[in-house]
């Protein structure tokens, strides 16, 4: 068979299997999560989503990937132009980082505005949900709590920083 049959038998073979689209690949939806409380305490935690549900050191591991599964990742910010309420709703602050989906996360999130206390509510579990308590529903932390006491590089949330 000459090389110009078979090159063509092959693409023949290859235009008659259908694509087949592959679910995403959910085994690499790790991201840390990390709460300033506003009054000095600064917690981290490690969350991992996969088929299984939920791991890590994150109190409500299941329910926040849950949560984050039926948001499609975490909360981006607001659109740009979005008029938001001049509430203030405390100084606490956080900081998502990692992969969800397969794309990289960084989003900070506060509660200066409506609109700001408004991503941190729908968050919930995977940041506090009264704020100045840890996400699992304690306010004392938990035994695989880590306190971010200067923390590693970058483990840190800047103030004004978004």
């Amino acid at each position: 068979m000459s090389l110009t049959a078979v090159l063509a038998l092959g693409l023949s073979l290859t235009a008659a299997v259908p694509a087949v689209a592959c679910p995403p690949d959910r085994s690499g939806d790790r991201l840390t999560v990390i709460v300033d409380d506003g009054n000095g305490g600064l917690s981290s935690y490690d969350l991992r989503c996969g088929p299984g549900g939920g791991s890590g050191t994150h109190p409500d591991a299941r329910g926040a990937c849950t949560r984050l599964r039926r948001l499609g990742g975490p909360v981006g910010p607001a659109p740009e132009g979005t008029l938001c309420t001049m509430i203030y709703s405390g100084p606490q602050r956080a900081r998502v980082r990692g992969t969800w989906d397969g794309r990289p996360v960084d989003d900070r999130y506060d509660r200066t505005n409506g609109c700001e206390a408004d991503r941190w509510r729908r968050m919930a579990p995977v940041l506090p949900a009264t704020p100045g308590v840890s996400p699992g529903g304690g306010t004392a932390p938990s035994p695989n709590h880590h306190v971010a006491a200067g923390g590693r590089d970058g483990d840190h949330i800047e103030a004004g920083q978004r």
